[in-house]
């Protein structure tokens, strides 16, 4: 893959499209669509990804990630891996070359254990596209050391207020809220993709929280199960009200009009991110130029792999 990219120049969003939202209590989930060429030659499958604790002692914020297959796989920000000394989750996103291992930054989701759970290994981590929880993701978005050291304890924070709302778990652990929760939300978790859809914006307590959305459909297939399982969860800290379609459109209208800023290396991708006002997106593009469309002013739409946009001012957000 080519890793030519121009790292200085701002790239807009291409087209984005909402579709009739779906409403379960609290949670409302509308899809999106976008007006850009896909993204192809990816793995999108997170168990195509090994991974495993640093060799001879462990880190809590490093897990070492290695691409099992012959083709670029994704790594995203947000994605929970279970076991080893303790479940994480990805920092930031990646595009890891072809067999390639790499440390990778994560935070810890599960505070109450560090060390091997009784009959599993101790390096092991399962990754099958489970995706943490929109207000625990709050601080990824930041694109690197915004808070420093506190990053982390945020992160345990942020579970806290299920471990206080919704009741403790053995090791206030996020993969167990989204366990426990998953029975109350069999409903909502039983929906589908549509066709062509590449991306959901989820509503929580009557507003809009944020959005996700992918290079292609199959990546949004890959994270699915995940992003609703999480939005199911958010959404048992808010109060029953249903988002408005008016509200969904006027968060697309504002994220259609974020400039993407270059944020560094992503393995074969580069990370990109925006903060304008209230609203706050990171993800990676792709760096292969010829996969850029080009709008009337000639200026390069991003060739979006995967991005995430947050509105700050939403409830879970603004107290997280």
């Amino acid at each position: 893959m080519n890793r030519e990219i121009h790292r200085h120049q701002n790239r807009p969003l291409p087209q984005l499209h909402v579709g009739h939202g779906s409403h379960h209590g609290a949670l409302s989930i509308f899809p999106l669509w976008v007006d850009s060429p896909r993204v192809t030659g990816l793995d999108w499958k997170a168990s195509s990804i090994r991974t495993a604790e640093r060799e001879g002692s462990p880190v809590v914020g490093e897990l070492v990630l290695q691409n099992s297959t012959a083709r670029p796989v994704v790594a995203l920000e947000g994605d929970l891996l279970k076991g080893g000394w303790q479940d994480r989750m990805l920092a930031r996103s990646l595009l890891l070359e072809p067999f390639e291992a790499r440390v990778a930054e994560v935070f810890c989701v599960e505070a109450g254990r560090w060390g091997a759970r009784t009959g599993e290994g101790q390096a092991a981590h399962e990754a099958s596209g489970r995706r943490s929880a929109l207000s625990v993701r709050r601080g990824n978005a930041g694109g690197g050391g915004e808070r420093g050291g506190n990053q982390q304890s945020e992160v345990w924070q942020r579970i806290s207020r299920f471990e206080n709302t919704l009741g403790a778990t053995a090791s206030s652990s996020m993969l167990d809220h989204l366990d426990r929760s998953a029975p109350l939300h069999a409903r909502q978790l039983e929906a589908r993709p549509l066709d062509g859809q590449r991306g959901v914006i989820i509503g929580i307590g009557g507003r809009v929280m944020g959005a996700e959305f992918f290079g292609n459909t199959a990546g949004l297939r890959s994270r699915w199960q995940g992003i609703l399982a999480a939005a199911a969860l958010d959404a048992q800290l808010a109060p029953r009200r249903r988002t408005t379609a008016h509200d969904a459109r006027v968060f697309t209208r504002h994220l259609q009009g974020v400039t993407l800023e270059d944020g560094g290396d992503a393995g074969l991708a580069r990370a990109v991110r925006s903060q304008q006002g209230r609203l706050r997106a990171s993800g990676i593009v792709n760096t292969n130029a010829h996969t850029n469309m080009h709008t009337s002013t000639s200026a390069p739409t991003a060739s979006i792999i995967h991005l995430t946009a947050f509105d700050d001012a939403h409830p879970l957000l603004e107290n997280a």
